[in-house]
């Protein structure tokens, strides 16, 4: 009976283990090598609730020249620890040349969009 109930948690996790998107994505050897436990693991972190989608996930790609470059803006509760926090901001830095120029030539966008609007808005007041 408890062989037949192993088999059995055994089958469902490798039916559930082949509807998981990760599981699709590796490789047949690698799968193969992973015990009932292990994907039984895999499968309930993936299918945690703490990693459904953010609130604001906005993603699109602007031309530039002869490029495209995407932007994301992802937005929502902060649930990574205090450890991941720091290794991110080590990893990711907010200062670097990269980000400085990004941020001026948003902050140029607006003031220039802030001009336009106001020439219009005096342009029409004189009519």
């Amino acid at each position: 009976m408890a062989a037949e109930n192993s088999a059995l948690t055994a089958d469902k996790v490798a039916d559930t283990a082949q509807a998981n998107w990760l599981f699709e994505r590796l490789p047949a050897w690698v799968v193969d090598t992973l015990t009932a436990e292990q994907k039984e693991a895999i499968h309930k972190i993936i299918a945690d609730p703490a990693w459904k989608r953010p609130p604001v996930n906005i993603r699109f790609t602007v031309p530039f020249i002869h490029k495209q470059f995407y932007v994301t803006v992802v937005s929502g509760e902060e649930k990574r620890s205090s450890q991941r926090r720091r290794h991110d901001r080590h990893s990711y830095p907010l200062r670097t040349a990269a980000n400085v120029f990004f941020f001026i030539g948003i902050a140029t966008v607006f003031y220039v969009a802030a001009v336009v609007v106001l020439a219009i808005q005096s342009a029409i007041i004189e009519f």
